[in-house]
Protein backbone atom coordinates (compact mmCIF):
# COMPACT_ATOMS: atom_id res chain seq x y z
CA UNK A 1 0.00 0.00 0.00
CA UNK A 2 2.80 2.42 0.93
CA UNK A 3 4.55 1.76 -2.39
CA UNK A 4 1.43 2.45 -4.43
CA UNK A 5 0.93 5.69 -2.53
CA UNK A 6 4.51 6.73 -3.23
CA UNK A 7 4.08 6.01 -6.93
CA UNK A 8 0.88 8.05 -7.06
CA UNK A 9 2.60 10.99 -5.37
CA UNK A 10 5.47 10.64 -7.82
CA UNK A 11 3.06 10.77 -10.74
CA UNK A 12 1.39 13.82 -9.22
CA UNK A 13 4.70 15.67 -8.91
CA UNK A 14 5.74 14.78 -12.45
CA UNK A 15 2.43 16.03 -13.81
CA UNK A 16 2.65 19.37 -12.08
CA UNK A 17 6.31 20.10 -12.64
CA UNK A 18 6.17 19.05 -16.29
CA UNK A 19 3.41 21.60 -16.87
CA UNK A 20 5.72 24.26 -15.47
CA UNK A 21 8.63 23.07 -17.59
CA UNK A 22 6.64 23.34 -20.81
CA UNK A 23 6.77 27.10 -20.40
CA UNK A 24 10.56 26.93 -20.65
CA UNK A 25 11.29 24.00 -22.96
CA UNK A 26 9.57 21.27 -24.87
CA UNK A 27 12.20 18.68 -24.00
CA UNK A 28 15.10 18.26 -21.59
CA UNK A 29 17.67 18.80 -24.31
CA UNK A 30 16.56 22.44 -24.54
CA UNK A 31 16.94 23.13 -20.83
CA UNK A 32 19.89 25.26 -19.70
CA UNK A 33 22.81 23.65 -17.94
CA UNK A 34 22.61 23.72 -14.14
CA UNK A 35 25.23 25.82 -12.39
CA UNK A 36 26.47 26.37 -8.88
CA UNK A 37 29.41 25.56 -6.64
CA UNK A 38 30.12 22.01 -5.44
CA UNK A 39 28.29 21.28 -2.21
CA UNK A 40 25.98 24.29 -2.50
CA UNK A 41 22.21 23.80 -1.99
CA UNK A 42 19.44 26.37 -2.53
CA UNK A 43 16.68 25.92 0.07
CA UNK A 44 13.28 27.30 -0.94
CA UNK A 45 11.00 27.59 2.09
CA UNK A 46 8.92 30.03 4.09
CA UNK A 47 11.21 32.59 5.74
CA UNK A 48 9.58 32.30 9.16
CA UNK A 49 10.07 28.55 9.20
CA UNK A 50 13.65 28.88 7.94
CA UNK A 51 14.29 30.94 11.09
CA UNK A 52 12.27 28.47 13.20
CA UNK A 53 12.73 24.88 14.26
CA UNK A 54 12.37 23.35 10.75
CA UNK A 55 15.16 25.55 9.42
CA UNK A 56 17.27 24.78 12.49
CA UNK A 57 16.81 21.03 11.98
CA UNK A 58 17.59 21.34 8.27
CA UNK A 59 20.81 23.21 9.04
CA UNK A 60 21.69 20.60 11.65
CA UNK A 61 21.40 17.87 8.98
CA UNK A 62 23.29 19.53 6.14
CA UNK A 63 25.74 21.66 8.14
CA UNK A 64 27.11 18.67 10.01
CA UNK A 65 30.90 18.86 9.97
CA UNK A 66 32.82 16.79 7.45
CA UNK A 67 34.67 14.16 9.47
CA UNK A 68 38.42 13.57 9.34
CA UNK A 69 39.64 16.85 7.93
CA UNK A 70 41.81 19.19 10.04
CA UNK A 71 39.60 22.28 9.87
CA UNK A 72 35.86 22.29 10.52
CA UNK A 73 33.85 22.47 7.29
CA UNK A 74 30.12 21.79 6.77
CA UNK A 75 29.03 18.93 4.52
CA UNK A 76 26.99 21.39 2.43
CA UNK A 77 26.45 25.13 2.14
CA UNK A 78 22.76 26.08 2.41
CA UNK A 79 21.43 29.30 0.87
CA UNK A 80 17.87 30.17 1.81
CA UNK A 81 15.42 31.66 -0.70
CA UNK A 82 11.88 32.72 0.16
CA UNK A 83 9.38 31.18 -2.33
CA UNK A 84 8.35 34.62 -3.61
CA UNK A 85 11.97 35.31 -4.60
CA UNK A 86 12.54 32.00 -6.38
CA UNK A 87 12.98 33.47 -9.87
CA UNK A 88 14.34 32.08 -13.13
CA UNK A 89 18.02 32.79 -12.43
CA UNK A 90 17.84 30.67 -9.25
CA UNK A 91 15.96 27.85 -10.93
CA UNK A 92 19.11 26.69 -12.75
CA UNK A 93 21.11 25.98 -9.58
CA UNK A 94 22.54 22.46 -9.37
CA UNK A 95 20.95 21.53 -6.03
CA UNK A 96 17.55 22.74 -4.82
CA UNK A 97 15.47 21.69 -1.82
CA UNK A 98 11.81 22.74 -1.54
CA UNK A 99 10.54 22.54 2.06
CA UNK A 100 6.77 22.69 2.58
CA UNK A 101 4.70 22.57 5.77
CA UNK A 102 1.40 21.58 4.21
CA UNK A 103 -0.81 22.49 7.17
CA UNK A 104 0.55 26.03 7.33
CA UNK A 105 -1.31 28.69 5.35
CA UNK A 106 1.44 31.30 5.29
CA UNK A 107 2.24 32.92 1.97
CA UNK A 108 5.40 30.89 1.40
CA UNK A 109 3.76 27.53 2.01
CA UNK A 110 0.75 28.45 -0.10
CA UNK A 111 3.08 29.02 -3.04
CA UNK A 112 4.90 25.73 -2.47
CA UNK A 113 1.67 23.73 -2.13
CA UNK A 114 1.04 24.45 -5.82
CA UNK A 115 3.39 21.53 -6.49
CA UNK A 116 0.93 19.08 -4.91
CA UNK A 117 -2.36 17.67 -6.18
CA UNK A 118 -5.32 17.35 -3.79
CA UNK A 119 -4.87 13.56 -3.93
CA UNK A 120 -1.23 13.72 -2.86
CA UNK A 121 -2.05 16.20 -0.08
CA UNK A 122 -4.65 13.80 1.27
CA UNK A 123 -2.25 10.85 1.21
CA UNK A 124 0.52 12.77 2.96
CA UNK A 125 -1.92 13.85 5.68
CA UNK A 126 -2.98 10.22 6.20
CA UNK A 127 0.58 8.83 6.17
CA UNK A 128 3.11 10.95 8.14
CA UNK A 129 5.99 8.68 6.99
CA UNK A 130 5.79 10.26 3.50
CA UNK A 131 8.16 13.20 3.64
CA UNK A 132 10.41 13.38 0.55
CA UNK A 133 10.39 13.19 -3.22
CA UNK A 134 13.34 13.63 -5.59
CA UNK A 135 13.31 14.99 -9.12
CA UNK A 136 16.10 15.19 -11.68
CA UNK A 137 16.57 17.92 -14.32
CA UNK A 138 13.44 19.78 -13.26
CA UNK A 139 14.48 23.25 -14.40
CA UNK A 140 17.98 22.59 -15.80
CA UNK A 141 20.15 19.74 -17.05
CA UNK A 142 22.31 18.14 -14.39
CA UNK A 143 20.06 19.43 -11.62
CA UNK A 144 18.93 17.63 -8.46
CA UNK A 145 15.72 18.75 -6.78
CA UNK A 146 14.44 17.37 -3.49
CA UNK A 147 10.98 18.09 -2.08
CA UNK A 148 10.69 17.74 1.72
CA UNK A 149 7.25 18.06 3.24
CA UNK A 150 5.04 17.32 6.23
CA UNK A 151 1.58 18.18 7.45
CA UNK A 152 3.02 19.96 10.50
CA UNK A 153 6.39 21.30 11.58
CA UNK A 154 6.71 18.56 14.20
CA UNK A 155 6.04 15.77 11.72
CA UNK A 156 8.55 17.21 9.24
CA UNK A 157 11.13 17.79 11.97
CA UNK A 158 10.84 14.21 13.20
CA UNK A 159 11.33 12.84 9.68
CA UNK A 160 14.33 15.10 9.07
CA UNK A 161 15.96 13.96 12.29
CA UNK A 162 15.23 10.26 11.76
CA UNK A 163 16.50 10.34 8.17
CA UNK A 164 19.49 12.68 8.47
CA UNK A 165 21.99 10.08 7.20
CA UNK A 166 19.74 9.26 4.23
CA UNK A 167 19.40 12.93 3.31
CA UNK A 168 23.14 13.54 3.59
CA UNK A 169 23.97 10.46 1.54
CA UNK A 170 21.49 11.47 -1.15
CA UNK A 171 23.39 14.66 -1.97
CA UNK A 172 26.81 13.09 -1.34
CA UNK A 173 25.99 10.55 -4.06
CA UNK A 174 24.82 13.33 -6.38
CA UNK A 175 28.06 15.25 -5.83
CA UNK A 176 30.14 12.12 -6.46
CA UNK A 177 28.45 11.55 -9.82
CA UNK A 178 29.11 15.15 -10.80
CA UNK A 179 32.72 14.85 -9.66
CA UNK A 180 33.20 11.74 -11.80
CA UNK A 181 31.72 13.49 -14.82
CA UNK A 182 33.92 16.54 -14.29
CA UNK A 183 37.08 14.47 -13.88
CA UNK A 184 36.65 11.92 -16.65
CA UNK A 185 34.02 13.04 -19.16
CA UNK A 186 36.46 14.66 -21.60
CA UNK A 187 39.68 12.65 -21.17
CA UNK A 188 42.04 11.06 -18.69
CA UNK A 189 45.72 10.14 -18.46
CA UNK A 190 45.38 7.05 -20.64
CA UNK A 191 49.11 6.37 -20.71
CA UNK A 192 49.36 6.30 -16.92
CA UNK A 193 46.24 4.12 -16.67
CA UNK A 194 47.80 1.60 -19.05
CA UNK A 195 51.06 1.64 -17.09
CA UNK A 196 49.21 1.00 -13.79
CA UNK A 197 47.36 -1.92 -15.35
CA UNK A 198 50.50 -3.52 -16.76
CA UNK A 199 52.60 -2.97 -13.65
CA UNK A 200 50.15 -3.72 -10.83
CA UNK A 201 47.46 -5.79 -12.63
CA UNK A 202 44.65 -3.47 -11.60
CA UNK A 203 42.61 -0.62 -13.04
CA UNK A 204 42.43 3.00 -11.93
CA UNK A 205 41.13 6.00 -13.84
CA UNK A 206 43.61 8.89 -13.63
CA UNK A 207 42.45 12.49 -14.20
CA UNK A 208 44.38 14.88 -16.37
CA UNK A 209 47.09 16.64 -14.35
CA UNK A 210 48.32 13.66 -12.35
CA UNK A 211 51.85 12.38 -12.91
CA UNK A 212 53.86 9.43 -11.63
CA UNK A 213 55.86 10.80 -8.69
CA UNK A 214 57.49 7.50 -7.62
CA UNK A 215 57.20 3.80 -8.37
CA UNK A 216 58.68 0.45 -7.46
CA UNK A 217 57.87 -3.20 -8.17
CA UNK A 218 54.50 -3.18 -6.40
CA UNK A 219 54.00 0.52 -5.70
CA UNK A 220 52.96 3.61 -7.70
CA UNK A 221 52.51 7.13 -6.34
CA UNK A 222 50.46 9.52 -8.51
CA UNK A 223 50.55 13.21 -7.75
CA UNK A 224 48.91 16.45 -8.89
CA UNK A 225 50.93 19.26 -7.38
CA UNK A 226 50.50 23.01 -7.32
CA UNK A 227 51.54 25.53 -4.63
CA UNK A 228 48.05 25.67 -3.08
CA UNK A 229 46.81 22.09 -3.39
CA UNK A 230 48.89 18.90 -3.43
CA UNK A 231 46.77 15.85 -4.29
CA UNK A 232 48.16 12.32 -4.17
CA UNK A 233 47.01 8.76 -4.80
CA UNK A 234 49.12 5.66 -4.28
CA UNK A 235 48.48 2.01 -5.07
CA UNK A 236 50.32 -0.97 -3.67
CA UNK A 237 49.86 -4.64 -2.95
CA UNK A 238 51.32 -7.25 -0.61
CA UNK A 239 50.77 -10.99 -0.37
CA UNK A 240 47.57 -11.81 1.48
CA UNK A 241 48.09 -14.12 4.45
CA UNK A 242 45.13 -13.88 6.84
CA UNK A 243 42.07 -11.93 7.90
CA UNK A 244 44.17 -10.34 10.63
CA UNK A 245 45.59 -8.06 7.94
CA UNK A 246 42.25 -6.21 7.98
CA UNK A 247 42.51 -5.15 11.64
CA UNK A 248 43.04 -1.44 12.30
CA UNK A 249 46.49 -1.95 13.84
CA UNK A 250 47.62 -4.15 10.95
CA UNK A 251 46.40 -1.72 8.30
CA UNK A 252 48.03 1.29 9.98
CA UNK A 253 51.28 -0.66 10.24
CA UNK A 254 50.97 -1.64 6.57
CA UNK A 255 50.25 1.97 5.62
CA UNK A 256 53.52 3.12 7.17
CA UNK A 257 55.53 0.22 5.72
CA UNK A 258 54.25 0.96 2.21
CA UNK A 259 54.75 4.73 2.23
CA UNK A 260 57.88 5.09 4.38
CA UNK A 261 60.50 4.33 1.68
CA UNK A 262 58.89 6.49 -0.99
CA UNK A 263 56.79 9.38 0.32
CA UNK A 264 59.27 11.75 1.92
CA UNK A 265 58.82 15.45 2.64
CA UNK A 266 62.52 15.94 1.88
CA UNK A 267 63.99 13.18 -0.29
CA UNK A 268 67.43 13.85 1.16
CA UNK A 269 66.08 13.23 4.70
CA UNK A 270 64.95 9.59 5.17
CA UNK A 271 63.36 10.48 8.52
CA UNK A 272 60.83 12.83 6.86
CA UNK A 273 58.38 10.00 6.10
CA UNK A 274 54.61 9.93 6.44
CA UNK A 275 52.89 8.62 9.58
CA UNK A 276 49.28 8.31 10.72
CA UNK A 277 48.22 10.93 13.27
CA UNK A 278 46.89 8.89 16.19
CA UNK A 279 47.98 10.99 19.18
CA UNK A 280 45.21 13.59 18.93
CA UNK A 281 42.75 12.17 16.37
CA UNK A 282 40.97 8.89 15.84
CA UNK A 283 41.13 6.83 12.67
CA UNK A 284 37.84 5.52 11.28
CA UNK A 285 37.73 1.86 10.20
CA UNK A 286 34.62 0.80 8.27
CA UNK A 287 33.71 -2.48 6.55
CA UNK A 288 32.24 -1.79 3.12
CA UNK A 289 31.22 -3.49 -0.12
CA UNK A 290 33.59 -2.18 -2.78
CA UNK A 291 32.16 -3.22 -6.17
CA UNK A 292 31.27 -6.65 -4.87
CA UNK A 293 34.46 -7.09 -2.86
CA UNK A 294 34.79 -7.03 0.91
CA UNK A 295 36.92 -4.01 1.79
CA UNK A 296 38.00 -1.84 4.70
CA UNK A 297 37.76 1.92 4.43
CA UNK A 298 40.07 4.02 6.60
CA UNK A 299 39.70 7.77 7.13
CA UNK A 300 42.01 9.86 9.22
CA UNK A 301 44.84 12.36 9.29
CA UNK A 302 48.46 11.94 8.27
CA UNK A 303 51.57 13.77 9.42
CA UNK A 304 55.24 13.95 8.52
CA UNK A 305 57.72 12.59 11.05
CA UNK A 306 59.75 15.39 12.67
CA UNK A 307 58.00 18.13 10.64
CA UNK A 308 54.88 20.23 11.18
CA UNK A 309 52.79 19.25 8.19
CA UNK A 310 49.89 16.92 7.52
CA UNK A 311 46.36 16.58 6.21
CA UNK A 312 43.48 14.15 5.60
CA UNK A 313 43.57 10.74 3.93
CA UNK A 314 41.14 8.03 2.82
CA UNK A 315 42.11 4.48 1.91
CA UNK A 316 40.68 1.12 0.90
CA UNK A 317 42.10 -2.34 1.49
CA UNK A 318 40.75 -5.39 -0.34
CA UNK A 319 41.82 -8.82 -1.54
CA UNK A 320 42.34 -10.01 -5.10
CA UNK A 321 41.56 -13.68 -4.57
CA UNK A 322 42.79 -14.69 -8.02
CA UNK A 323 46.33 -13.53 -7.28
CA UNK A 324 46.15 -13.81 -3.48
CA UNK A 325 47.02 -10.14 -3.02
CA UNK A 326 45.89 -7.52 -0.58
CA UNK A 327 45.65 -4.20 -2.40
CA UNK A 328 46.03 -1.03 -0.37
CA UNK A 329 45.06 2.18 -2.17
CA UNK A 330 45.08 5.64 -0.63
CA UNK A 331 44.44 9.28 -1.43
CA UNK A 332 45.87 12.05 0.71
CA UNK A 333 45.79 15.83 0.54
CA UNK A 334 48.13 18.63 1.57
CA UNK A 335 46.46 22.03 1.45
CA UNK A 336 47.28 23.95 4.64
CA UNK A 337 44.91 26.76 5.51
CA UNK A 338 42.62 26.01 2.56
CA UNK A 339 39.14 24.39 2.40
CA UNK A 340 39.62 20.67 1.89
CA UNK A 341 36.13 19.17 1.63
CA UNK A 342 35.76 19.34 -2.15
CA UNK A 343 39.31 18.21 -2.92
CA UNK A 344 38.87 15.18 -0.66
CA UNK A 345 35.60 14.31 -2.38
CA UNK A 346 37.40 14.50 -5.72
CA UNK A 347 40.14 12.17 -4.47
CA UNK A 348 37.54 9.75 -3.12
CA UNK A 349 35.91 9.70 -6.56
CA UNK A 350 39.25 8.73 -8.11
CA UNK A 351 39.79 5.90 -5.62
CA UNK A 352 36.33 4.53 -6.35
CA UNK A 353 37.33 3.88 -9.99
CA UNK A 354 39.77 1.20 -8.78
CA UNK A 355 39.19 -2.42 -9.76
CA UNK A 356 41.11 -5.39 -8.42
CA UNK A 357 40.27 -7.46 -11.50
CA UNK A 358 41.93 -6.38 -14.73
CA UNK A 359 39.37 -5.44 -17.37
CA UNK A 360 39.81 -6.74 -20.93
CA UNK A 361 42.54 -4.93 -22.85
Amino acid sequence: MALSRYILILISFIYLTSCDLEKTANMKGNLPLANGKPGEIIVVMDSAQWEGKVGKELRSVFHESVPFIPREEPMFALNHIDPKDFQSILKVQKNIIFVTVLGDNGQGNRRLKAYFTPESLKMIKEDPSLFMFEKHDEFARGQEVLHLFGETEDILNNNLNANRAKLQQHFLAVEEKRSYKSLFEVKSEVGIEKHVKEKLQCDLMVPVGFEIAMEDNNFIWLRNFNPDVDKSVFISWVNYTSEEMFSLDSLLKLRTEISKPYILYKPEDPTSYMLTETDHFDVSRKEINFKGNYAIELRGLWKINNYYMGGPFISYAMVDKTNNRLYYIEAFLYSPGKPQRDNMRELETILRTFNVAVSPA
